[in-house]
């Protein structure tokens, strides 16, 4: 089990640097501010994603929830989007207009983590993640 953990806070921990590694290029050749903290928008994202593959490989463990994951799982995007909503509610979501640069590095890490949490889920719904 702590293997496991181990692993998947190896791959978000790499994940976010890219993400953030990223956004720091992009704003220093473009010279663009952003209205929100997107630094704490990459952690939400890192974190949440990283949790709920912790949640799932330690249900995965258990007799009792192996058959549901898979249902399981399903919900757990619009959780994720209700809990962003709830946590930058003051700072992203009462903004009038978006720039295109703002639109990117909010949508960089939501699908770069969700990509990655969907192939960590699929592993080990398959079993093939120890």
């Amino acid at each position: 089990m702590i293997r496991a953990i181990l692993k998947f806070l190896l791959y978000f921990s790499v994940g976010f640097a890219v993400v953030y590694g990223l956004q720091i290029i992009l704003f220093r050749q473009q010279s663009v501010t952003l209205r929100y903290p997107y630094l704490s928008v990459d952690l939400f994202f890192a974190s949440l994603s990283f949790l709920i593959c912790v949640v799932f490989y330690w249900l995965s463990k258990r007799d009792k929830f192996n058959d549901q994951l898979g249902y399981l799982y399903l919900p757990t995007l619009f959780v994720k989007v209700l809990l962003f909503f709830l946590c930058f509610r003051t700072s992203v979501f009462r903004m009038e207009n978006f720039t295109g640069a703002e639109v990117t590095n909010l949508m960089m890490p939501l699908f770069l983590f969700l990509v990655l949490e969907v192939v960590l889920i699929a592993r080990i719904l398959t079993k093939k993640f120890s």
